[in-house]
Protein backbone atom coordinates (compact mmCIF):
# COMPACT_ATOMS: atom_id res chain seq x y z
CA UNK A 1 0.00 0.00 0.00
CA UNK A 2 1.28 3.48 -0.74
CA UNK A 3 1.09 6.39 1.72
CA UNK A 4 -0.93 9.43 0.91
CA UNK A 5 -0.03 13.02 1.74
CA UNK A 6 -2.70 14.53 3.79
CA UNK A 7 -3.38 17.72 2.58
CA UNK A 8 -26.24 21.90 2.05
CA UNK A 9 -28.33 21.28 4.50
CA UNK A 10 -31.18 18.87 3.73
CA UNK A 11 -33.98 21.08 2.55
CA UNK A 12 -36.78 18.66 3.42
CA UNK A 13 -37.61 17.03 6.74
CA UNK A 14 -35.00 19.06 8.65
CA UNK A 15 -36.92 19.22 11.91
CA UNK A 16 -37.78 15.54 11.83
CA UNK A 17 -34.21 14.53 11.06
CA UNK A 18 -32.68 16.79 13.65
CA UNK A 19 -34.98 15.48 16.36
CA UNK A 20 -34.35 11.90 15.34
CA UNK A 21 -30.62 12.09 15.75
CA UNK A 22 -30.71 14.00 19.01
CA UNK A 23 -32.84 11.36 20.77
CA UNK A 24 -31.32 9.43 23.65
CA UNK A 25 -34.25 7.21 24.62
CA UNK A 26 -34.03 7.88 28.33
CA UNK A 27 -30.61 6.41 29.08
CA UNK A 28 -28.03 7.74 31.48
CA UNK A 29 -25.65 9.77 29.30
CA UNK A 30 -22.74 9.23 31.71
CA UNK A 31 -22.66 5.52 30.83
CA UNK A 32 -21.84 6.27 27.18
CA UNK A 33 -18.35 7.43 26.25
CA UNK A 34 -16.45 8.15 23.04
CA UNK A 35 -12.90 9.18 22.30
CA UNK A 36 -12.13 11.38 19.31
CA UNK A 37 -9.59 14.17 18.83
CA UNK A 38 -11.08 17.65 19.14
CA UNK A 39 -9.56 18.53 15.77
CA UNK A 40 -7.57 16.97 12.94
CA UNK A 41 -5.78 18.46 9.95
CA UNK A 42 -6.26 17.46 6.34
CA UNK A 43 -5.34 18.60 2.86
CA UNK A 44 -8.16 19.55 0.50
CA UNK A 45 -8.45 16.95 -2.25
CA UNK A 46 -6.63 14.26 -0.29
CA UNK A 47 -7.92 11.73 2.25
CA UNK A 48 -8.21 11.94 6.02
CA UNK A 49 -8.83 9.48 8.82
CA UNK A 50 -10.70 10.45 11.99
CA UNK A 51 -9.70 8.08 14.81
CA UNK A 52 -12.64 7.11 17.02
CA UNK A 53 -13.46 4.63 19.77
CA UNK A 54 -16.65 4.33 21.82
CA UNK A 55 -18.29 2.48 24.67
CA UNK A 56 -21.84 1.76 25.80
CA UNK A 57 -23.60 0.02 28.71
CA UNK A 58 -23.31 -3.72 28.39
CA UNK A 59 -26.62 -5.19 27.15
CA UNK A 60 -28.15 -8.29 28.67
CA UNK A 61 -27.44 -10.27 25.53
CA UNK A 62 -24.96 -9.87 22.69
CA UNK A 63 -26.28 -7.34 20.14
CA UNK A 64 -27.33 -8.89 16.84
CA UNK A 65 -26.64 -5.69 14.90
CA UNK A 66 -24.68 -2.49 15.39
CA UNK A 67 -25.21 0.50 13.10
CA UNK A 68 -22.61 3.28 13.08
CA UNK A 69 -23.57 6.73 11.82
CA UNK A 70 -21.53 9.91 11.49
CA UNK A 71 -23.27 13.29 11.65
CA UNK A 72 -22.32 16.84 10.78
CA UNK A 73 -23.77 19.49 13.10
CA UNK A 74 -25.67 16.59 14.79
CA UNK A 75 -28.29 16.24 12.04
CA UNK A 76 -26.68 15.98 8.59
CA UNK A 77 -25.74 12.36 7.92
CA UNK A 78 -22.30 12.13 6.32
CA UNK A 79 -21.93 8.37 6.81
CA UNK A 80 -24.54 5.60 7.08
CA UNK A 81 -24.39 1.99 5.88
CA UNK A 82 -27.49 2.85 3.83
CA UNK A 83 -26.02 5.30 1.33
CA UNK A 84 -29.46 6.75 0.52
CA UNK A 85 -29.46 8.26 4.03
CA UNK A 86 -26.25 10.23 3.37
CA UNK A 87 -26.37 13.85 2.26
CA UNK A 88 -25.49 14.33 -1.39
CA UNK A 89 -22.22 16.17 -0.75
CA UNK A 90 -20.80 13.31 1.32
CA UNK A 91 -22.15 10.34 -0.63
CA UNK A 92 -19.37 8.15 -1.96
CA UNK A 93 -16.67 9.98 0.01
CA UNK A 94 -17.04 8.49 3.50
CA UNK A 95 -16.23 5.03 4.80
CA UNK A 96 -16.35 3.50 8.26
CA UNK A 97 -12.92 1.94 8.74
CA UNK A 98 -13.33 0.70 12.29
CA UNK A 99 -14.91 -2.55 13.48
CA UNK A 100 -17.97 -1.60 15.54
CA UNK A 101 -17.88 -4.89 17.45
CA UNK A 102 -14.42 -3.88 18.60
CA UNK A 103 -15.85 -0.46 19.51
CA UNK A 104 -13.81 1.24 16.80
CA UNK A 105 -15.69 3.96 14.90
CA UNK A 106 -12.83 5.46 12.85
CA UNK A 107 -13.99 7.30 9.72
CA UNK A 108 -12.25 7.91 6.41
CA UNK A 109 -13.15 10.84 4.13
CA UNK A 110 -11.78 10.79 0.59
CA UNK A 111 -11.45 13.19 -1.08
CA UNK A 112 -11.60 15.92 1.53
CA UNK A 113 -13.69 18.96 0.54
CA UNK A 114 -13.27 22.52 1.69
CA UNK A 115 -16.72 22.28 3.34
CA UNK A 116 -15.73 19.29 5.50
CA UNK A 117 -15.04 21.35 8.60
CA UNK A 118 -17.58 19.79 10.96
CA UNK A 119 -18.14 19.53 13.78
CA UNK A 120 -18.74 15.82 13.37
CA UNK A 121 -20.38 13.46 15.84
CA UNK A 122 -20.60 9.68 16.01
CA UNK A 123 -23.89 7.85 16.71
CA UNK A 124 -24.41 4.18 17.51
CA UNK A 125 -27.66 2.27 17.12
CA UNK A 126 -27.79 -1.11 18.86
CA UNK A 127 -30.60 -3.38 17.72
CA UNK A 128 -32.98 -4.43 20.50
CA UNK A 129 -30.97 -2.39 23.02
CA UNK A 130 -30.56 1.34 22.58
CA UNK A 131 -29.16 4.17 20.48
CA UNK A 132 -27.08 7.19 21.37
CA UNK A 133 -25.44 10.25 19.80
CA UNK A 134 -22.13 11.25 21.40
CA UNK A 135 -22.89 14.95 21.02
CA UNK A 136 -20.40 15.95 23.72
CA UNK A 137 -17.53 14.36 21.81
CA UNK A 138 -17.16 16.19 18.51
CA UNK A 139 -14.29 16.52 16.07
CA UNK A 140 -13.58 19.34 13.63
CA UNK A 141 -11.31 19.31 10.58
CA UNK A 142 -8.90 22.08 9.67
CA UNK A 143 -8.99 21.82 5.87
CA UNK A 144 -5.95 23.23 4.11
CA UNK A 145 -5.69 24.10 0.46
CA UNK A 146 -2.98 22.73 -1.79
CA UNK A 147 -1.99 26.30 -2.62
CA UNK A 148 0.28 27.78 0.05
CA UNK A 149 1.88 31.19 0.47
CA UNK A 150 5.47 32.20 0.90
CA UNK A 151 6.44 32.76 4.53
CA UNK A 152 3.32 31.13 6.05
CA UNK A 153 3.68 27.99 8.16
CA UNK A 154 1.90 25.05 6.56
CA UNK A 155 1.40 21.41 7.50
CA UNK A 156 1.75 18.31 5.34
CA UNK A 157 0.52 14.83 6.28
CA UNK A 158 1.57 11.35 5.29
CA UNK A 159 -0.05 8.10 6.44
CA UNK A 160 0.53 4.40 5.96
CA UNK A 161 -1.61 1.41 6.90
CA UNK A 162 0.23 -1.69 8.09
CA UNK A 163 -0.39 -5.01 9.81
CA UNK A 164 2.42 -5.25 12.38
CA UNK A 165 2.18 -2.84 15.35
CA UNK A 166 5.65 -3.72 16.63
CA UNK A 167 7.30 -3.01 13.30
CA UNK A 168 5.60 -0.01 11.72
CA UNK A 169 7.21 1.77 8.77
CA UNK A 170 9.40 4.82 9.36
CA UNK A 171 8.04 7.96 7.64
CA UNK A 172 10.44 10.70 6.60
CA UNK A 173 10.20 13.93 4.58
CA UNK A 174 12.31 15.52 1.85
CA UNK A 175 11.78 19.04 3.26
CA UNK A 176 13.18 20.43 6.48
CA UNK A 177 10.72 21.37 9.19
CA UNK A 178 9.19 20.09 12.43
CA UNK A 179 7.84 16.53 12.11
CA UNK A 180 5.62 14.59 14.50
CA UNK A 181 4.39 11.01 14.40
CA UNK A 182 1.35 9.24 15.82
CA UNK A 183 -0.24 5.84 15.33
CA UNK A 184 -3.65 4.27 15.83
CA UNK A 185 -5.33 0.88 15.56
CA UNK A 186 -7.95 0.73 12.81
CA UNK A 187 -9.15 -2.86 13.14
CA UNK A 188 -7.99 -6.06 14.84
CA UNK A 189 -5.45 -6.62 12.09
CA UNK A 190 -4.73 -3.14 10.77
CA UNK A 191 -2.88 -0.15 12.15
CA UNK A 192 -1.98 3.26 10.76
CA UNK A 193 1.05 5.43 11.34
CA UNK A 194 0.81 9.12 10.40
CA UNK A 195 3.47 11.79 10.20
CA UNK A 196 2.88 15.54 9.99
CA UNK A 197 5.43 18.13 8.93
CA UNK A 198 5.20 21.82 9.76
CA UNK A 199 7.36 23.95 7.49
CA UNK A 200 7.63 27.43 5.97
CA UNK A 201 7.76 27.43 2.16
CA UNK A 202 9.84 29.87 0.14
CA UNK A 203 9.56 30.94 -3.49
CA UNK A 204 12.19 28.35 -4.45
CA UNK A 205 9.80 25.58 -3.31
CA UNK A 206 7.31 26.39 -6.08
CA UNK A 207 6.77 23.42 -8.43
CA UNK A 208 9.17 21.35 -6.32
CA UNK A 209 8.22 17.92 -5.00
CA UNK A 210 7.49 17.30 -1.34
CA UNK A 211 8.32 13.64 -0.83
CA UNK A 212 7.14 11.32 1.93
CA UNK A 213 9.14 8.09 2.23
CA UNK A 214 7.98 5.00 4.12
CA UNK A 215 10.90 2.74 5.03
CA UNK A 216 10.33 -0.88 6.10
CA UNK A 217 12.58 -3.31 7.86
CA UNK A 218 14.67 -5.09 5.27
CA UNK A 219 15.31 -1.99 3.22
CA UNK A 220 12.12 -1.71 1.22
CA UNK A 221 10.92 1.86 0.70
CA UNK A 222 7.75 3.37 -0.76
CA UNK A 223 7.54 7.02 -1.81
CA UNK A 224 4.71 9.41 -2.57
CA UNK A 225 5.20 12.96 -3.73
CA UNK A 226 3.16 16.13 -3.99
CA UNK A 227 4.12 19.10 -6.16
CA UNK A 228 4.08 22.29 -4.11
CA UNK A 229 2.03 25.22 -5.44
CA UNK A 230 3.61 28.18 -3.67
CA UNK A 231 2.14 31.64 -4.22
CA UNK A 232 3.68 34.97 -3.40
CA UNK A 233 2.10 37.44 -1.01
CA UNK A 234 0.35 40.36 -2.68
CA UNK A 235 0.67 43.93 -1.49
CA UNK A 236 -1.08 47.06 -2.75
CA UNK A 237 1.23 50.07 -2.60
CA UNK A 238 -0.34 53.43 -3.41
CA UNK A 239 1.33 56.15 -5.49
CA UNK A 240 0.00 59.71 -5.20
CA UNK A 241 0.69 61.64 -8.39
CA UNK A 242 -1.15 64.95 -8.93
CA UNK A 243 -3.77 63.84 -6.39
CA UNK A 244 -4.41 60.75 -8.47
CA UNK A 245 -4.31 57.43 -6.69
CA UNK A 246 -2.81 54.64 -8.70
CA UNK A 247 -3.07 51.14 -7.32
CA UNK A 248 -0.28 48.85 -8.29
CA UNK A 249 -0.28 45.17 -7.46
CA UNK A 250 3.16 43.83 -6.74
CA UNK A 251 4.81 40.65 -5.49
CA UNK A 252 6.74 40.28 -2.27
CA UNK A 253 8.62 37.00 -2.41
CA UNK A 254 11.35 35.62 -0.23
Amino acid sequence: MTPSILTKLWQNGLRTTKSRYWSVMGVDASSWTAEVPSSVFGLQGSCIMIPCSFNYPKPEKKPSKLTGIWLKDTYEVIYHPDSSSIIKDSRGRTELMGDLRQKNCSLRIDPLHRSDKGPFTFRIEIKDHDKYTYKDDTVSIAVMREEVKVGEVVSAFCSMSHSCPSDSPLLTWSHSGTPSVQSQQLTNVQWEVMSSLNFTPSSTDHNQSLVCTAAYRGGKTVKRLKTLNVKCKWTTPVLDAALLLIWIMSFLCI
